[in-house]
């Protein structure tokens, strides 16, 4: 019984500490994805126009992933993986790049230019 107990709270413990970690690499995997999939294709004198996550308002960032992202983006191939961009990335890879635009965007508390 108290050894249930004990592993139980350690488990908690365990679960708790590990969460901000495991925020922080959502974080950061989102901006990695971010650089490696759409800065290749939207930075400085790009002819698709230069976007970061500073770049639009958090309001503007969920519109774009709910109503531009996929008519924009259909026939978008990855210049680096000779692919088509929606195909190659997952649903939670998109969420993590989501993410990060949203979190960072021109009206957050941690405005980013993904530099």
């Amino acid at each position: 019984m108290v050894r249930t107990y004990l592993s139980s709270a350690l488990l908690f413990l365990g679960l708790l500490f590990a969460l901000p970690g495991a925020a922080q690499a959502q974080i950061l995997n989102g901006k990695e994805l971010y650089r490696n999939n759409c800065r290749v294709c939207h930075d400085t004198g790009s002819p698709h126009g230069r976007y970061a996550p500073m770049t639009l308002t958090q309001d503007q960032w969920r519109t774009f992933f709910k109503v531009k992202l996929v008519p924009l983006h259909k026939n978008a191939v990855h210049p680096k993986a000779g692919c088509k961009l929606l195909e190659l990335l997952t649903p939670e890879q998109m969420k993590a790049i989501q993410r990060f635009a949203i979190d960072h965007a021109a009206d957050s508390e941690q405005p980013a230019t993904c530099g």
